[in-house]
């Protein structure tokens, strides 16, 4: 889990593969279980915020897991994260109090969950 603010990451997207992270979400605790197969597992969900040359920036959402077959390193998750509606919550929670999503996107967003609380 060595990806910070400022440091270099190379997700494909757009034909970019170059990017620099400029903010991070994630949880206050990683989520811990065990599991019959993989034995003792860490999963650590984040959202990410992305700036490249040619796309502007973006928004990355990733995992890091460990589990007893990787001795306990955290690995990089190869696709999306899997997340429950309060995972979700917690790390838009820490994104919007971290400047991760512009004030044009929370308004948008406040406007969709207004309409369907209607």
């Amino acid at each position: 889990m060595t990806t910070t603010i400022r440091s270099n990451v190379h997700p494909w997207y757009k034909g970019v593969h170059e990017w620099r992270v400029k903010g991070v979400a994630e949880l206050k605790q990683t989520i811990s279980y065990t599991d019959p197969v993989q034995g003792n597992v860490h999963y650590s969900p984040k959202i990410m915020k992305l700036e490249g040359e040619k796309v502007g920036r973006v928004l990355w959402f990733n995992y890091w897991m460990s589990t007893n077959k990787t001795k306990g390193k955290m690995r990089y998750g190869g696709g999306p994260p899997m997340l429950e509606e309060n995972v979700f919550l917690e790390l838009m929670k820490d994104g919007i109090q971290k400047g991760l999503f512009s004030k044009s996107f929370l308004k948008k967003l406040e406007s969709e969950i207004q309409l369907s609380l209607e």
